[in-house]
């Protein structure tokens, strides 16, 4: 509306508004005003849209720049919220669900719960039936159903991994790399609680809806994340006879199952989801100690090598410089 107005005033200010005003003054049986010959009058005119077409000068530029910066708040509070709480020390709690509209892998759909104790020179985190015990030189990886540890020399990939799967994250968290690659918005859900939502540019091809959505539901009040939600679509090519079928079997309006057709050739869209629900997030405290130690693993024997403890002597280890 601002944008508008500013444009209706150099509009009024141009020659063309000027014959508008004129033509104005016709109809009441008056004379242009730039035709009545007082000089100083159109000096004054001129010198006043000179001065009003400067001050413009410096306003609109300063509220597209305004306007323009106000689209990346949302982008701006996404990544504040969703990567702030991952200070050490904390003690989280999250559940994450994979879940999809067409299975066509295991790892499509999946429940799992995990609880991260992360200290200052310890951390322990366990996520389904995989345990990860680091300390500050060392990484543990330990599966319980496969009866296997790996060792690993360089903690730092090892705790990079384990941020990230704490919820979304992003390789490049620049503003304006993100602002160039999604659109956002926030919406109010209550008092206490509003969502982000992003939706890439990129559409998916022979259709108009985003390759990713991704909504981010926090406290307003601590700004904490208390669910992320990931939708990512791609479309997966058919047959004649698995279109036919699938048309047989889904009812049309079924918005669950899209089927369409792209220069001839036969798709699905597949919706693939992860959601992390976050049940806990509270900095560790005296309460909340690191339950595990690398030593309550592994050990090192009388050559210097590292060996599962007894309680872990039927795993087999390997180590991972």
């Amino acid at each position: 509306m601002k944008l508008r107005k500013a444009w209706a005033v150099c509009e009024w200010l141009s020659p063309k508004g000027e014959s508008r005003m004129g033509a104005a003054r016709t109809v009441r049986g008056q004379a242009p005003l730039y035709r009545r010959g007082n000089r100083a009058k159109r000096r004054l005119g001129a010198k006043l849209g000179g001065e009003v077409s400067l001050v413009l000068l410096f306003i609109i530029p300063t509220f597209l720049h305004a306007q323009k910066n106000d689209t990346l708040t949302p982008l701006r509070d996404f990544i504040n919220i969703s990567s702030g709480y991952k200070q050490m020390p904390l003690y989280l709690e999250l559940e994450m669900k994979n879940s999809t509209n067409f299975i066509t892998g295991e790892d499509d759909t999946s429940d799992v719960n995990g609880k991260f104790y992360l200290g200052n020179e310890n951390s322990y985190v366990r996520f389904g039936e995989f345990e990860q015990v680091v300390n500050d030189s060392l990484a543990l990886l330990v599966s319980d159903e496969l009866q296997q540890m790996i060792l690993y020399t360089d903690a730092a990939p090892v705790v990079k991994k384990m941020k990230s799967m704490m919820g979304i994250t992003f390789p490049d968290s620049s503003i304006r790399k993100l602002a160039g690659k999604y659109i956002s918005s926030v919406k109010e859900l209550s008092k206490q609680s509003a969502m982000i939502e992003l939706h890439t540019r990129a559409v998916l091809y022979g259709t108009t809806l985003p390759k990713e959505t991704i909504e981010l539901q926090y406290d307003v009040l601590k700004k904490m994340p208390q669910q992320v939600t990931t939708l990512t679509r791609s479309l997966l090519r058919l047959d004649s006879m698995q279109y036919s079928q699938l048309q047989n079997e889904h009812d049309v309006t079924d918005s669950s199952l899209q089927l369409l057709t792209i220069e001839g050739s036969y798709f699905l869209i597949k919706k693939q989801f992860t959601m992390y629900l976050y049940k806990k997030i509270e900095p560790a405290s005296a309460t909340v100690k690191v339950p595990v130690l690398i030593t309550d693993r592994i050990m090192k024997n009388e050559e210097g090598e590292y060996v599962p403890v007894k309680k872990y002597e039927s795993y087999r280890l390997t180590q991972n410089e």
